[in-house]
Formats: structure tokens, C-alpha cells, sequence
């Protein structure tokens, strides 16, 4: 959300969706996939862990590459990347 905020100050518009169970959406009914996911636009997945299965309703994925580590969830968010700077940042370069 906080990645969305920065993108519409650049004048991109991010529509933020959050699917915290993959299973789940994949048992969802096209349509309703179709109406949350706009194939129109890019569609980019955001994944604190590898999100290679994202790439079933995703354009790009922002994830992990390699194993984990061991710290505080803020820190550890910080050393891999998954920083709203640095998520509008990977957004507004696809686009």
C-alpha cells in the first residue's frame, strides 16, 4: 500500500490486491480472478519468499531468490529488498 502511495505521486495508479493464500485464489471461479486481476494492466506479485507459482497470474514477481535468514521481520524486510521505495521502484521500471 505504502508502494502504491509513491507510485501515484509519480502518477502511476496501482490497484493493490491481497491474496495471502494462493490455494485459495487458484480455487476461486475465472471471473472472479478476471474481475480483481485487470489482464489490461501489469499485474505484479509481491511474495516475501520465492513466488515462482505467481507467475500464473502475474506479469513479474517481487520475491526472494534465495533462502532466508534469521532477525527481526523489519530488518530482514530491509535486507531483502521488500521496501516500499524499493517496490515502486521495481513497479515503475516495468511499466
Amino acid at each position: 500500500v505504502k508502494a502504491a502511495a509513491l507510485l501515484a505521486e509519480q502518477g502511476i495508479g496501482a490497484n493493490v490486491v491481497s491474496a495471502p493464500c494462493f490455494d485459495l485464489l487458484c480455487e476461486q471461479p475465472a471471473e472472479y480472478v478476471a474481475r480483481i486481476l485487470d489482464k489490461n494492466t501489469t499485474i505484479i506479485a509481491v511474495e516475501a519468499a520465492t513466488g515462482y507459482e505467481w507467475y500464473k497470474f502475474a506479469d513479474a514477481v517481487y520475491g526472494m531468490n534465495s533462502f532466508g535468514a534469521s532477525g527481526k521481520a523489519n530488518e530482514l524486510f530491509d535486507h531483502f529488498g521488500f521496501t516500499p521505495q524499493k517496490l515502486a521502484n521495481f513497479a515503475s521500471e516495468l511499466i
